[in-house]
């Protein structure tokens, strides 16, 4: 009988470990359910699980008669984009004249949406010169909605003033077309602030107010009093995250603030990296990324003042969107010999783009013996490379 007993208890345990297990996969299943009129041809998007480069196609959603169904696992909450094909005639899709075809990057081009474990979403809306279609089916989703309700139309509409720009001649023509947009794009970042402050509990602002931060559309001090605005009940969500990361970054990168502590085990080699020992020389601290065309172009100059200021400099190069393998490359190839560490926006301390708030490639920082910011540079390093020649004048 102790057998059968022991027999039994052993089925028991093994048919609620297969029940557990059977309901953690159907907590982690995400289903999307859409029909957007006037959509033409398949959607495609990002699995916020999966691991893509720069040459990875993406996630496809198979759309009949502008219908579609997606079901998928998804581990945690995560914001997706959703785009359409872009094939055919489209105002902000076209031939750009002198050659190539240029598409604008309206946020208004995609769908925007929250993913998370055991939600049921559904988009309904049409595909017009601008997808007027938005998520509902929670918190989440329909305070993005709201939002996006209010700011589509407003960008759809710089959109198709950027495409106006593009194809007109008369320089003439060009500003009035540009004064029109620069009104529009007032009133939208107005029209954004007034709804982040009226809606402190929604998660989409405090996305929104990272994308403000990050486009410098606002100033450090709205910034902060924004922040400080929003539910301290969305702390827990990466979206909240990333934008408190930003706003103590504005406060820690001062001119004349002690440099963040950087200590990290994200470098080419995997071993660890302190900032504090370098201190008793000038650092540069360097933003880059391959696919960033004048961060390559300026780093032969950058080479040239580590190797001739070796003793008193340090170069620290941060990368941002390259793989290990590719920057490993690059640098081999160019004879690129300084420190490299790799910014990493999936965990918080080596994010180190959004702890500088680095808002635009290159982004140069110079560092004193002392380890005090000295300043900040965004864009050309020419004036970086100036002071930095000043500095090491011996």
């Amino acid at each position: 009988m102790k057998n059968v007993h022991k027999l039994v208890l052993l089925c028991f345990m093994a048919l609620m470990s297969f029940k557990q297990n059977n309901a953690q996969k159907t907590d982690n299943t995400f289903t999307l359910t859409g029909e957007i009129k006037g959509l033409k041809g398949n959607l495609y998007f990002r699995h916020p699980d999966k691991e893509y480069t720069r040459n990875t196609p993406s996630d496809s959603i198979v759309v009949k008669n502008g219908k579609f169904k997606l079901t998928t696992n998804v581990s945690k909450m995560a914001m997706i984009r959703v785009f359409p094909s872009f094939k055919g005639p489209d105002k902000k899709l076209s031939k750009i004249p002198k050659g190539g075809r240029g598409y604008f990057p309206v946020k208004c081009g995609a769908i925007m949406l929250y993913v998370s474990p055991g939600a049921n979403i559904t988009i309904k809306g049409e595909a017009k010169d601008f997808f007027d279609a938005y998520p509902s089916g929670d918190a989440f989703n329909d305070g993005l909605a709201k939002v996006n309700k209010l700011m589509y139309p407003m960008y759809n509409k710089m959109g198709n003033l950027a495409v106006e720009s593009t194809y007109a001649e008369d320089e003439a023509k060009k500003e009035e077309i540009e004064k029109k947009s620069e009104i529009i794009f007032k009133k939208s970042i107005d029209a954004l602030v007034n709804h982040i402050k009226n809606n402190p509990n929604a998660l989409a602002s405090a996305w929104y107010l990272n994308d403000l931060i990050l486009r410098t559309q606002v100033t450090n001090q709205e910034a902060e009093e924004l922040f400080n605005s929003l539910s301290t009940d969305l702390a827990e969500y990466p979206d909240y995250k990333d934008v408190a990361t930003r706003v103590q970054g504005i406060k820690e990168t001062a001119d004349g603030s002690p440099v963040p502590n950087i200590k990290t085990n994200a470098t080419l080699s995997g071993n660890s990296f302190n900032i504090n020992e370098l201190k008793g020389k000038y650092v540069l601290i360097d933003f880059w990324g391959i696919w960033c065309g004048p961060c390559v172009a300026e780093m032969p100059e950058v080479k040239k003042f580590q190797e001739k200021h070796k003793d008193n400099l340090v170069v620290v190069g941060i990368n941002s969107g390259d793989t290990k393998e590719k920057i490993q490359a690059f640098v081999a190839k160019n004879n690129y010999g300084w420190i490299q560490l790799m910014s990493d926006k999936k965990n918080t301390p080596d994010n180190f783009v959004n702890r500088f708030n680095v808002q635009g490639f290159p982004t140069k920082f110079i560092i004193d013996p002392n380890g005090k910011i000295i300043k900040r540079f965004v864009g050309s390093g020419e004036d970086a490379f100036t002071m930095l020649e000043e500095l090491l004048k011996i």
